[in-house]
């Protein structure tokens, strides 16, 4: 445990944390959400190959539209949220393309690393304007191989 511990220091804690908690953009490694599945076959591939993580933005759906989303997305996840917006998202959650990485549950994908949309844990928050940004913008974030 020592040398695991070593190598976390050097290796992962600076983004990570020291105590592996994450920050903004990068997973919490202490809790049970893992974006590629936590089990330890899981975790050697993804130390062996890295990981690419890619949400493509969607700009072309428009503000309004994205706003909707951003509430149907906040509505999934116990969040403040207008309802009505709300109901006008999850109309456009499978036609936009959503439920390609999320599922139609909105519960994500290991299989291509997209994030649970239902539960409370938020890689770069869960504010409106943050979830906006993020459909609006994309989002790009690498874990290099550890080979």
């Amino acid at each position: 445990m020592d040398i695991a511990a070593r190598l976390f220091g050097n290796n992962c804690a600076l983004c990570h944390g020291s105590d592996g908690r994450g920050s903004k953009g990068f997973p919490n490694l202490t809790d049970a959400d893992w974006l590629h599945g936590g089990k330890p076959e899981n975790i050697v591939e993804t130390l062996e190959n890295g990981r690419m993580g890619v949400m493509p933005p969607h700009e072309q759906l428009g503000a309004d539209t994205i706003k909707d989303l951003a509430n149907y997305v906040r509505s999934r996840s116990g969040r403040p949220h207008d309802s009505a917006r709300a109901a006008k998202g999850q109309e456009t959650f499978g036609s936009a393309g959503c439920v390609g990485c999320h599922g139609m549950d909105a519960k994500g994908m290991h299989a291509v690393g997209a994030p649970n949309l239902t539960d409370t844990v938020w890689l770069y928050g869960s504010s409106e304007a943050t979830i906006t940004e993020t459909m609006t913008k994309g989002r790009q974030h690498r874990l290099p191989a550890r080979t």
